[in-house]
């Protein structure tokens, strides 16, 4: 149940799809079936293997499969209405749009729980930032990805990247370098201008 939940975080963060078996359901009373609840999770499709599953399906196809999965049925009222706001949402992006999605996706499914863990939290304390410093932290990100990891360890050790970035900025940049996430599409927050 906590690997679910963590997932289920890490996919909305980073702004990915979010579809049944992603989401966390309304454990409320129900501990006495988490040991059986655990294992039908780890049989369930992730995201990004439930959509590629249901890609070429008509969106109305889509939405009858999702209704109609046993993953999808546990959730809350409210979250399996968020979650078929997100499949609208994605049916509706352009083509390259929602590969890239897929595959940010596909990222996420691979990565270790403990990078996953690490992701989720980076993210947090990311969008809990202002506008202006997300979008200074996004571009110190997408800079500081493309170096090595002693490149990177040198410039954010500088004094003129510590006048930039005060200390909860540059714990979140290291989380999200050290994470290993590298999306292919701008995730999280307002998009640079």
């Amino acid at each position: 149940m906590k690997l679910r939940s963590q997932s289920a975080a890490v996919l909305l963060l980073a702004g990915s799809l979010c579809l049944p078996a992603a989401a966390k359901p309304d454990n409320h009373g129900r501990n006495n079936n988490q040991n059986q609840n655990h294992k039908a999770q780890n049989n369930a499709p992730k995201p990004g293997e439930w959509l590629r599953q249901h890609l070429n399906e008509t969106p109305q196809q889509q939405q009858r499969e999702m209704q109609l999965d046993p993953e999808f049925q546990r959730l809350s009222p409210e979250q399996q209405e968020h979650l078929r706001d997100r499949l609208k949402q994605f049916n509706s992006l352009p083509p390259q749009q929602r590969e890239r999605r897929l595959n940010n996706a596909r990222q996420l499914e691979a990565m270790p729980p403990d990078r996953r863990q690490l992701l989720q939290n980076s993210l947090q304390q990311f969008r809990q930032l202002p506008d202006d410093r997300r979008r200074q932290v996004r571009r110190a990100w997408n800079s500081l990805r493309q170096m090595s990891p002693e490149q990177q360890q040198q410039v954010m050790n500088s004094d003129r990247f510590r006048s930039q970035f005060d200390d909860q900025e540059r714990s979140t940049l290291k989380g999200l370098l050290d994470s290993g996430f590298n999306p292919e599409d701008n995730n999280g927050g307002p998009a640079p201008r």
